[in-house]
């Protein structure tokens, strides 16, 4: 089994990148080195707590003109801290069981994340989304090793919960068996999810198809991905059931082309920044990406890959990226100064509060939303699949 950690020539490259930022220096290079530390293991909360400090100063800085650190290199820091967090509480875990109760690993395996964390996308800390395949095993040792693979499954759950990590409330965790398989099973479930009309398989399957690789052997996780492309293009009616379920999310702008907001509890309205302009973002990306064998689950290496290869013209691809650089800055913004504490739900802004400009780009960058939901609609809708459902 390979034991990846995160390339050395990474932290090189973020420490370039924090040189104007004293502090952020020190706190980056100083979670980095003790991660690697036995008072990691005895208090993971605490240095949860200091990387939620440390992250919180990253984000910061996006609210300043004067060297700024790119939005980009912000989302990719974070998830090289997270990932690093990741595989030193997996090597831990592992040899918690080895050590205590004589269980080494039984065949080679592959944990992954999902969502936001696999495309590097998790700015601010939220619940986890991981899975697990493992090699077939042997005739007669399958329960045997999947009962060794759900004790380990539980050793990392709980202490990336206890780091600050939330169990998924949704129970998209290696703990629930259907996110942790044999490789084999893994792909017979592919099959039926590529193939089913049922909400809860598209879920699934929308769910893993923005994944990554975090730790183990990695040509387990390869195999999965392949057969995912595979079944894709096999099967052109999946593009159709991903864009009708990205219309369960509502549009951004009415059809008069007014920003649609709510109003919550103060009164005030206000407008949803994830479910009515970044979902809509990734769900575009993302569905352009499989159907042009483009693998990379990063939101932003999509359109510029897209963008590259001409399925979308140079100035498509931009004003995408834009948008979702904005809207994520927005939502930066909002978690920092504390919105959600102000009786407005978590990722909801209180358009009232935006100056023209602020009020402007947003609008601009919701235009850019809608067009890549018509786009995607226009493209991929197929009508005649919808009467024998």
């Amino acid at each position: 089994m390979t034991k990846d950690m995160p390339e050395e020539t990474d932290i090189i490259g973020f420490q370039a990148a924090l040189m104007s930022w004293p502090h952020l220096f020190t706190q980056f290079s100083d979670i980095v080195s003790g991660i690697h530390t036995q008072k990691f293991h005895r208090d993971l909360s605490q240095w949860g707590k200091q990387l939620d400090n440390f992250i919180r100063d990253l984000l910061s800085t996006q609210g300043q003109t004067h060297q700024q650190i790119g939005l980009g290199t912000v989302m990719k820091m974070i998830s090289f801290l997270n990932e690093r967090v990741t595989c030193q509480i997996i090597q831990h875990a592992i040899t918690t069981l080895e050590t205590l109760k004589n269980m080494p690993p039984p065949c080679p395996f592959c944990w992954i994340s999902m969502g936001s964390d696999a495309r590097q996308e998790q700015v601010v800390r939220t619940d986890q989304d991981n899975g697990l395949i493992y090699a077939n095993p042997s005739p007669g040792k399958a329960m045997g090793t999947d009962q060794y693979f759900l004790a380990l499954a539980e050793l990392i759950v709980t202490h990336l919960d206890q780091f600050g990590f939330r169990r998924c409330t949704g129970n998209v965790m290696a703990t629930n068996s259907v996110w942790r398989r044999p490789v084999g099973e893994w792909l017979h479930a592919l099959d039926q999810w590529v193939g089913s009309t049922e909400a809860k398989a598209l879920r699934q399957l929308t769910i893993l198809l923005d994944f990554r690789a975090i730790y183990g052997d990695k040509r387990l996780a390869q195999m999965v991905q392949a057969r995912v492309f595979d079944l894709f293009h096999k099967n052109t009616s999946v593009s159709h059931f991903l864009a009708q379920d990205d219309k369960l999310f509502p549009s951004p702008k009415t059809l008069f082309g007014r920003i649609r907001t709510q109003k919550g509890k103060n009164g005030k309205a206000y407008f949803n920044l994830k479910t009515r302009g970044l979902v809509h973002l990734t769900n575009g990306a993302r569905i352009l990406a499989l159907n042009h064998r483009i693998q990379i689950p990063s939101t932003l290496t999509r359109f510029q890959l897209l963008g590259e290869e001409q399925v979308l013209s140079p100035g498509e691809s931009d004003q995408y990226a834009e948008a979702f650089r904005r809207l994520v800055r927005l939502k930066v913004t909002n978690h920092l100064s504390g919105q959600g504490k102000k009786g407005l739900p978590i990722n909801c802004i209180d358009v009232s509060t935006l100056n023209q400009d602020a009020s402007q780009a947003l609008s601009d960058s919701l235009d850019a939303v809608t067009r890549l939901q018509k786009r995607i609609h226009k493209t991929y809708n197929q009508a005649w699949i919808n009467f024998f459902n």
